[in-house]
């Protein structure tokens, strides 16, 4: 008998650890392809947290640039449009987080060559206990429709 309950009791862990831990899907990855000579593009995606636990991504990275951060765009009081790193992103559990033009969006700076619609870009987020979760970011035409800001249109898979 003791040997069917530890083994209920491992299978019962084992199910609640799998059920708590945090997931990320991402839907609608784009990056942005730029003209020759641009040093800089931007990363669009929508992140949905599956887990049981919010999420905060600390760092993100790809071999494709020198670096890539968290950014957002913020209205000043004079309207102006402004551009602010910021040091995480914080994902809610059962929410999903929409990285889009205007507002936040990853930065990929220092670009190693000059991207062209068609080709991939891996990209690794990292959170704040180090998990890493790796995605791959189709490059798009500077022309295609990036995820605006208006949430009126959802689209379910």
């Amino acid at each position: 008998m003791k040997p069917l309950f530890l083994l209920a009791s491992l299978l019962f862990s084992a199910v609640f650890s799998l059920h708590s831990h945090a997931q990320l899907i991402a839907s609608d990855a784009s990056v942005r392809a730029m003209p020759p000579g641009q040093p800089n593009t931007a990363a669009f995606l929508s992140l949905s947290n599956t887990g049981g636990r919010d999420i905060r991504l600390v760092s993100a990275a790809t071999s494709v640039s020198k670096k890539a951060e968290y950014h957002s765009h913020t209205k000043d009081d004079k309207g102006v449009m402004r551009m602010a790193k910021e040091a995480f992103v914080e994902i809610k559990a059962g929410e999903t987080f929409v990285f889009k033009t205007g507002g936040h969006h990853i930065m990929i700076m220092g670009l190693k060559k000059a991207l062209k619609p068609g080709e991939n870009v891996d990209m690794v987020l990292t959170d704040s206990n180090g998990t890493e979760y790796s995605f791959t970011f189709p490059v798009v035409s500077i022309m295609a429709k990036q995820p605006s800001q208006d949430h009126s249109h959802h689209h379910h898979h």
